[in-house]
């Protein structure tokens, strides 16, 4: 398994391992509860720099963008962000993405696990006028999550983080600490405030360990799981894949459908017409997991994508896939073959007071 540059810093902390996208990972530092409340009261802190860094620029860049993301990337504006996906040609997701605009320079985010393959097919369909660059290796990306967050980058950062909005991006320069590369955008896979900054591996641990000092937690990937199934954020491989749709997975509002993006001609009979769809749900007893089945009456209708008891409700919770026609009065999901009655509720489940 491939180790991020911090890694011996999670092992100084005592943090506990798992494989994911290939990588060992700190799972936990001290226990999922604690890491999860530390980020909705205070701060945390992810290493999350097993995620891809591809930047692009040159002529063609914009165009190219528009090719392979459902978004209008060529017309972001400069310094702000924008959630997207990638298609293959049947109109599955091949993964989802953020793109990041710094003047003529595009730097777009992988999922972890998709990143050789979102590498191979961006270079399958690169324009003649740019140039494509995988960063990955040389660029760490640390998460600061919470409503402390910006408390603590204002006392690291020269840059105004403060007044930057959501979605937004800007070269960061930091008091005490001379990076290479550094950037920050405020965004986050938490469903609180915070920020994420790309930072040269050289001056990574020094950032870290800034943060610690500074009160934050450190946390792992446990966490962030529930805390970003309580903002109902997706994650590739449960609520999103291959075989399924942006249509389907309720994400049609984020695509342009004015360019011609790959896997436009095949997610055209969706757009009106969707099979599926991605509710949100409460069990009313048990816990629901990846994978459990959803029932309509006696018919099956989907399956659960992703299901946890959440710190934050104290209760369980969950998201699953099923038939446009199920009827949500009827739903059922089966735990341990026992069939047991679920609420369908509006996304999120949480929402951050601002």
């Amino acid at each position: 398994m491939k180790r991020t540059y911090l890694y011996e810093e999670h092992a100084k902390l005592g943090a506990k391992f798992t494989e994911f996208g290939g990588w060992e990972m700190p799972v936990q530092y001290s226990s999922i509860i604690d890491e999860h409340n530390a980020v909705r009261t205070g701060a945390g802190v992810f290493d999350t720099s097993h995620m891809g860094t591809f930047i692009m620029f040159g002529k063609d860049s914009g165009d190219f963008l528009n090719k392979v993301t459902v978004c209008d990337m060529k017309n972001l504006a400069d310094k702000k962000a924008r959630y997207s996906m990638i298609l293959n040609e049947e109109s599955g997701i091949k993964d989802d993405i953020i793109v990041y605009r710094f003047g003529n320079e595009y730097m777009l985010v992988a999922n972890a696990g998709n990143l050789d393959k979102d590498w191979d097919w961006l270079n399958k369909y690169k324009l003649p006028d740019m140039q494509l660059q995988n960063r990955s290796l040389d660029i760490c990306l640390l998460a600061l999550q919470g409503p402390k967050s910006v408390e603590i980058m204002q006392k690291l950062a020269e840059t105004d983080v403060a007044g930057m909005g959501y979605f937004t991006c800007a070269e960061l320069r930091l008091k005490n600490i001379k990076a290479n590369f550094c950037r920050v955008a405020r965004t986050g896979y938490t469903g609180e405030d915070g920020f994420e900054i790309f930072i040269s591996k050289e001056q990574s641990k020094d950032l870290w360990n800034e943060f610690l000092k500074l009160g934050a937690k450190p946390c792992g990937l446990g966490c962030r799981d529930t805390l970003r199934l309580e903002a109902c954020m997706p994650l590739y491989g449960h609520e999103i894949d291959e075989n399924i749709n942006p249509i389907d997975s309720g994400f049609g509002k984020i695509i342009n459908w004015n360019q011609d993006f790959i896997g436009k001609g095949a997610l055209l009979p969706f757009k009106d017409n969707p099979k599926r769809r991605l509710i949100a749900f409460e069990c009313v007893s048990g816990i629901a997991r990846n994978g459990n089945r959803i029932f309509a009456g006696n018919k099956e209708a989907g399956y659960v994508t992703s299901g946890t008891f959440s710190p934050t409700l104290k209760k369980a919770i969950g998201m699953a896939l099923i038939d446009i026609s199920a009827n949500d009065e009827d739903l059922e999901v089966e735990i341990h073959n026992n069939r047991r009655k679920v609420k369908t509720v509006e996304k999120p489940f949480y929402k951050r007071k601002k």
